[in-house]
């Protein structure tokens, strides 16, 4: 059926009022029909967005609207982790100080790196994956990234553990070496080497240092050690006798009383004994010797101060 071009519509009203012919034009009644369908469109579309949220709009999809919360989050974690690297980055540089400091090898940079080798882009490496979105694949490298950051912390770790290692050998080691009087007062009266025997008169080896002192006097041990005899020796009186490791020991002799006992572990400066006047001597005084690997070797070189000079 075609279209008229134009229409008539007659309107009776029903108060018996006078009736009205209206004729209307063909596109005037086309145009009208098309506004109310906008006009309904529109309408329907407030009310479903008021029921629905605004989700119906371009961009405001719960997806999208998640994909950006993600992008943000992600952006934080990349200038997070970049920070990191650089922190991570200055500490490897303090231990390389640490480890030249204390005559260590440094660990190499391609180790203590564990394999990050620089700073790049956290995108740079990752392929590109058809239909994989890019948020998947910024996440597998952060996931990479703090992988690497984690392995170079734990190797790190090992590094400053050696160095802690090295550094209590050394203190241990230094504190087995005598390296003090072991008295804190009297002078020396006989040192090491050949000299007269007061006994005899004649030419006789003295293997230690004599210390002219009081009965009475404490006698300090001049490394840390465990004592390994408290006994009566002839010739050397009372005498204690202390195992500093590295097969190096210490002899204290003459002496009036002990103040420890044998398997007593002792630490530099600790009073051990008293001093006397007992076995072959001809006075008060106190007879100390340093021995390595059994040999009786000068003392003088191993007293680099007094106990009480420390203190």
């Amino acid at each position: 059926m075609s279209l008229k071009k134009s229409y008539t519509f007659l309107y009776m009203p029903e108060d018996h009022g006078a009736s009205r012919v209206v004729r209307l034009p063909r596109w005037g009644i086309l145009t009208g029909v098309g506004v109310a369908v906008f006009l309904t469109s529109l309408a329907l579309l407030y009310v479903v967005g008021l029921w629905g949220g605004n989700g119906w709009l371009p961009g405001n999809s719960e997806l999208e609207l998640e994909n950006l919360a993600l992008n943000d989050h992600i952006a934080g974690l990349e200038y997070e982790l970049d920070g990191l690297r650089g922190e991570m980055s200055r500490v490897q540089d303090v231990q390389q100080l640490v480890a030249t400091a204390v005559n260590l090898t440094p660990l190499d940079r391609d180790v203590a790196e564990a394999g990050i080798g620089g700073r790049s882009p956290l995108s740079e490496g990752i392929p590109e994956v058809p239909g994989l979105d890019v948020q998947l694949q910024t996440a597998g490298s952060l996931d990479q990234e703090l992988d690497l950051l984690l392995r170079q912390a734990r190797i790190q770790r090992q590094g400053f553990q050696a160095i802690l290692d090295t550094l209590d050998h050394r203190s241990l080691v230094r504190a087995q070496i005598p390296s003090i009087r072991p008295t804190d007062t009297g002078w020396l009266s006989s040192r090491f080497g050949f000299r007269h025997d007061p006994f005899t008169g004649k030419q006789a080896f003295h293997g230690g240092l004599d210390f002219s002192v009081p009965t009475g006097t404490e006698v300090r041990v001049t490394a840390a050690g465990k004592v390994v005899a408290v006994q009566q020796q002839r010739g050397l009186g009372k005498v204690v006798k202390v195992d500093h490791g590295n097969d190096v020991m210490t002899v204290y002799a003459h002496l009036d009383k002990f103040q420890v006992k044998k398997g007593d572990q002792v630490v530099r400066g600790q009073v051990i004994a008293r001093s006397g006047n007992t076995g072959r001597s001809t006075g008060p005084h106190l007879h100390y010797e340093v021995r390595v690997a059994g040999r009786a070797v000068n003392p003088v070189p191993y007293i680099l101060d007094s106990y009480a000079h420390r203190h």
